[in-house]
């Protein structure tokens, strides 16, 4: 089982049952995950914390940031979640050591795009989400297997811990997609399409409506789109104006992105602009498992 999936489990029985069966359900299916990222490491912890087992979360905490190098960006610490070990000394120990890692970080952080030639006829670049990289949105549409597309990834130079990267809502997003673009040999392809998940959804949207980014296609898979809350009928015009396509594919249990995500779509309706909507009943804040017939017959419904 990948982690995303696993602490994906662990969050819908933290909302079902509680903190402790959400402890006592991540600590029992460890066993399935070949490695114990940073981010499962962090649930543990937190999840530990409150769920009275203090001396369990400092372990958790020891174990990633001491024994397997793990570092987080400092916000993490501040989670309230934590407060029960907050003043520990090993707690602070931990805290002090992962934020000089964090520091040192900072300095080496370049934005990572994975194109290095045009070897098919049409293009595809994805965007990870937060807490993500491109090893991860690599696993998910590694099975996307579409005759005559390139597939590519485009890594955050914004870190939030350890081998895992975030867009940030106010960041500099837009200008690294941008970035990234002009290194690619972008005008060469048939046709374009930028597909992100989550936060990787808002740098996407972002680009095309602040930048002189263009594609022709846009897939927006779980979407957590706050850049639309303001004005979102000039920023679906100017994709209209541009002529691009979007399909949106979003889970009926995707609590956080499922509101904007309907927004979207009815103002989409309203003011004429190609989107295709894809909602999933049994699906929460995650890529579906028939991803690669979706964007088949998106990417197909032209030719």
């Amino acid at each position: 089982m990948h982690a995303t999936q696993l602490l994906d489990k662990t969050l819908a029985q933290l909302n079902e049952a509680g903190t402790q069966s959400a402890y006592q359900y991540l600590v029992s299916n460890l066993d399935q995950l070949e490695e114990m990222s940073g981010q499962v490491y962090n649930f543990l912890y937190c999840l530990a914390a409150t769920s009275g087992h203090p001396e369990a979360a400092l372990d958790w905490m020891e174990a990633a940031v001491v024994e397997k190098g793990f570092w987080y960006r400092p916000e993490v610490f501040d989670d309230e979640d934590l407060d029960s070990i907050r003043e520990s000394p090993r707690f602070i120990k931990y805290k002090t050591l992962s934020d000089q890692k964090y520091m040192n970080a900072l300095e080496r952080v370049e934005t990572v795009c994975t194109w290095e030639k045009k070897n098919a006829d049409n293009l595809i670049v994805v965007l990870h989400g937060n807490q993500q990289n491109n090893e991860i949105s690599r696993e998910y549409w590694q099975n996307v297997s579409i005759a005559d597309y390139q597939i590519e990834y485009l890594q955050s130079r914004e870190i939030d811990s350890y081998q895992l990267f975030r867009w940030e809502e106010h960041g500099d997003s837009p200008l690294q997609l941008e970035k990234a673009i002009a290194s690619i040999k972008w005008d060469e392809y048939s046709s374009t399409v930028l597909a992100g998940f989550s936060a990787g959804c808002n740098t996407i949207l972002r680009a095309l409506t602040e930048t002189a980014v263009t594609c022709d296609r846009v897939v927006l898979q779980s979407p957590w789109i706050p850049s639309i809350e303001d004005d979102i009928d000039g920023k679906i015009k100017v994709l209209i104006k541009k002529e691009i396509e979007v399909l949106l594919i979003c889970g009926a249990k995707d609590e956080e992105c499922l509101p904007l995500s309907r927004l979207f779509t009815s103002k989409a309706r309203e003011l004429g602009l190609q989107c295709k909507e894809v909602f999933i009943d049994d699906l929460g804040h995650a890529y579906p498992d028939n991803l690669e017939s979706i964007i088949e017959g998106f990417l197909w419904i032209k030719n």
